[in-house]
């Protein structure tokens, strides 16, 4: 059991697009917090560092298995920058969930055919997620997958087709009619009041669509009133006479029926009449008559839909359900990680107390920085065991080990995983040492 994530359609990127798309594919999975684990064993201890997903030696796909917000490990995914390929097993259903799904979303934007994300192969409102991919690309992506549940709803597979896409992509945008009108005949999921309301005013053809759909489907009654069994000869010519526009292939009494579904209805609803008429399987029939390239439906002027508004940014600390001040280890001078004044505060406590180790402690010589550092963050992670050092800090940490401020900080550190209830305070003085950057700025070094 487990949430699974994945994509209905083709999900090839063209050409010109794949460098810009693995970009931001790549800052999706850095700005989500997408992070990978690798292992340390010094002085007969094992520690676990975090550090940015990277391919393995001789292997093209970037791997991750860790969201730093989720604090939680899941199953390895990758991204292939060669292929544009995204791969993703077990995700939960927070933080590590959305950031993959993000990723599945962002094929629907580059992708030349129409492709939709799913979740455990349902289809869901993706507008957070959009917000979000707005935010990040200071992109204008609209939420027009939803605007056509038929569109949506043939992707779907067999076992899925009791969905609605009506329920799970709902968000008040104006529908495609004839989209909704295909959908709701082919599923039957509405009376013909609900019809009505898909199509009305939204033609200014003289007869209503839903009367020509009506008049096929009373011809259809009529033509098949005396079969005990449906006769599957009157389909054939029945059909036969749609695909070659032949009504000498009539069979008796089925002018009108042959009429209006060649010139007013579309094929999808020409397929579902005859298919429940005489009880065959729709998609087979569908895919018989749409192979001869008519469509009876191309002669509605439905109008084009109004434009669709750009989903509003989501900022991604709204996105991920944290703050700024758990976001140290993504802080950049000119980014958008902004820290609140409590967390301005305890950098400045934890600064002095930098300051006042250096200059009392006495300084560690040769392995016993790193014998200390390594024994802390192995307490650390026995007893919290979502906290991690970033690999960046601890290489630094044993390449600067006479410094006297790495002393210190190592120290505090040490200071700060003998409190009670101190996973939040270790887990970001973590993120600022291991952002050099910010560290020379809060810490003086």
């Amino acid at each position: 059991m487990g949430t699974f994530l994945g994509y209905f359609g083709d999900q090839t990127i063209p050409e010109d697009k794949r460098e810009e798309f693995t970009q931001r594919v790549l800052m999706i999975l850095d700005q989500g917090g997408m992070l990978d684990l690798e292992d340390v064993s010094l002085f007969g201890k094992r520690v676990w560092l975090l550090k940015p997903p990277q391919a393995l030696p001789g292997k093209d796909a970037v791997l991750f298995c860790y969201n730093y917000f989720e604090q939680d490990t899941w199953e390895t995914g990758g991204y292939d920058p060669t292929s544009c390929s995204f791969h993703t097993n077990k995700v939960g259903w927070r933080q590590f969930n959305l950031v993959c799904s993000a990723v599945y979303v962002l094929y629907e934007f580059y992708t030349p055919s129409f492709g939709i994300a799913s979740e455990d192969a349902h289809v869901y409102d993706a507008q957070e997620i959009i917000g979000w991919l707005n935010y990040l690309f200071q992109s204008r992506y609209d939420n027009r997958r939803a605007s056509n549940p038929w569109r949506v709803y043939q992707l779907l597979p067999d076992y899925r087709r009791d969905d609605d896409p009506l329920v799970q992509l709902a968000d008040g945008s104006p529908m495609d009619p004839m989209g909704m009108l295909i959908y709701l005949t082919v599923t039957r999921k509405a009376n013909q009041e609900a019809l009505w309301e898909s199509t009305e005013s939204a033609s200014g053809a003289p007869h209503n669509i839903l009367d020509c759909i009506s008049r096929a489907e009373r011809a259809l009654a009529e033509l098949t009133a005396g079969d005990e069994e449906p006769d599957l000869k009157k389909l054939e010519q029945l059909t036969a006479a749609l695909k070659n526009r032949d009504m000498e292939r009539l069979p008796e009494g089925a002018p009108q029926c042959f009429a209006v579904m060649a010139v007013m209805i579309p094929v999808e609803i020409t397929a579902k009449l005859l298919a429940d008429a005489f009880a065959q399987d729709f998609w087979a029939l569908l895919e018989e008559l749409r192979s001869f390239g008519w469509d009876g439906g191309d002669g509605w002027n439905f109008g084009d839909l109004p434009p669709a508004e750009p989903v509003a940014p989501v900022g991604t600390a709204a996105f991920l359900r944290c703050s700024d001040d758990d976001r140290a280890w993504w802080w950049r001078p000119d980014g958008d990680v902004h820290f609140s004044e409590e967390m301005n505060a305890w950098l400045a406590q934890c600064r002095a107390a930098l300051d006042n180790l250096a200059r009392e402690e006495p300084p560690m010589r040769g392995a016993e920085l790193l014998e200390l550092l390594v024994g802390t963050l192995d307490r650390i992670q026995r007893r919290t065991p979502s906290v991690f050092a970033f690999r960046e800090m601890f290489y630094d940490f044993a390449s600067h080990s006479e410094s006297a401020m790495v002393q210190a900080a190592v120290r505090y550190l040490e200071q700060l995983a003998e409190q009670e209830d101190a996973a939040v305070s270790l887990r970001r003085y973590l993120a600022v040492l291991g952002n050099l950057p910010l560290r020379e700025r809060v810490f003086g070094f």
